[in-house]
């Protein structure tokens, strides 16, 4: 049976443990790959995705306005390459966007009714439909498709990315090209390389604050019933 605890080569690194997997700390910029960058000014979120070497990506993340910045890396070959597929769609904006509408169509009327002044009549009409054209463009801001990635075996939540405007194009192509170097880093690699490797570095992101306790001490649960982990 697999220990645990790991003694890595003699690569320098500051961290309290022993258990992580190999990875050298000093970034070389001439092996940074391509990458993606992901703004929402609305909910202030902000996150950036770079390939390095052939088989790691480093993440910058900041879920919200004021939550602590999140940097860290993953090797690939311990990611699942099917993420969850998720449609995030804001309905209340549409609603409030129709409802605008109907007060648009109420307010003009009522002016041609002859029933409210003209001032209030069309002052009324123009303010709703602006109204509704607003809440029609952050409804649409709003909806995108949400890719959730996680580890292979233990199926522990990692990182999410977003498909959505101003730059569909770019978000595909590194989409694609991540799915592809997700399979390429763990072709050919046993299934017991890969299950050390991904307890190793569930507790490492751990240890980084990135995953909590309770989806550690599942993941390693579940890697140590594995029967490959124990052969």
């Amino acid at each position: 049976m697999f220990a645990e605890e790991v003694v890595i080569s003699d690569v320098s690194l500051d961290v309290s443990t022993d258990n992580y997997e190999e990875f050298d700390q000093e970034i070389q910029p001439a092996l940074l790959g391509e990458s993606l960058e992901q703004n929402n000014t609305l909910k202030g979120s902000h996150r950036r995705f770079q390939f390095y070497r052939s088989n790691y990506l480093l993440l910058d993340i900041t879920d919200k306005k004021n939550a602590p910045e999140k940097k860290f890396h993953l090797n690939l070959a311990w990611l699942s390459a099917e993420p969850e597929h998720h449609k995030h769609i804001v309905w209340k904006w549409l609603v409030s966007s129709l409802t605008a509408l109907l007060a648009t169509g109420l307010f003009f009327y009522l002016y041609y009714a002859q029933i409210l002044p003209a001032i209030y009549g069309l002052t009324g009409g123009v303010l709703s439909l602006s109204g509704s054209l607003i809440f029609a463009l952050i409804f649409i801001y709003q909806m995108r498709d949400e890719y959730v990635f996680y580890s292979y075996y233990a199926h522990v939540r990692l990182f999410l990315m977003e498909n959505k405007k101003p730059d569909p194009t770019g978000f595909d192509d590194f989409f694609i090209k991540l799915q592809q170097r997700i399979e390429k880093a763990r072709a050919g690699m046993p299934v017991a390389q890969r299950l050390v490797g991904e307890l190793k570095m569930c507790r490492r992101l751990k240890d980084e604050n990135i995953i909590d306790e309770e989806s550690y001490t599942q993941a390693r649960g579940i890697i140590f019933k594995h029967e490959q982990y124990q052969a």
